[in-house]
């Protein structure tokens, strides 16, 4: 079973781990150093943000990885979203957050949209979002300088107009996340 849990502080050891090993942060638009004082800064400034909202994600009472909603647009009804396993030995679950996500941002919060970014190299992840109902937008040009070179960013939507058609396949995808205030 799957719970998305609010982030604590008690978690940022965990984050950090997850976040700074490769198979993760070669992903990310951008590298952190090992520093759990930065860690909580950056937990501070997000915490109580009415437009960002984290979770980490338990599969079967086991905390595997981390999923937000960021740049929460409410007068619009949409935001991006994003997530990662950190657990290696987990991440093929990471197919399965997708669906979950979808559920509550256009069921719970009554969203429009919901986007997503993916740096390219990440092709598993690009193509899971595209099978499970996402479209492919656009690509942003040299948009990442990350290991010496630019990278490309491929941007993907989904409207609750596609979740509505979707919504019988993925049924099954309900989960509880914790309420943010």
């Amino acid at each position: 079973m799957l719970k998305f849990i609010k982030l604590q502080a008690e978690h940022l050891a965990l984050l950090l781990d997850w976040r700074t090993q490769p198979e993760v942060t070669k992903y990310m638009f951008s590298d952190i150093e090992y520093n759990y004082d930065k860690q909580l800064q950056w937990y501070e400034a997000i915490i109580n943000n009415p437009n960002e909202r984290y979770w980490v994600i338990e599969l079967n009472d086991r905390l595997i990885g981390l999923v937000s909603l960021n740049n929460i647009q409410w007068r619009d009804r949409r935001c991006y979203w994003g997530f990662y396993i950190g657990e290696a030995d987990a991440r093929i679950y990471g197919g399965l957050i997708g669906p979950y996500v979808y559920r509550y941002v256009f069921e719970e919060l009554g969203f429009k949209k919901i986007m997503g970014e993916i740096m390219e190299g990440n092709e598993n992840v690009r193509k899971i979002q595209i099978i499970q109902g996402c479209r492919e937008v656009g690509v942003l040009k040299d948009h990442v300088y990350k290991y010496d070179k630019f990278h490309n960013v491929y941007v993907l939507e989904m409207l609750n107009t596609d979740w509505l058609h979707l919504k019988h396949r993925y049924g099954h995808c309900i989960a509880e996340f914790d309420y943010y205030y």
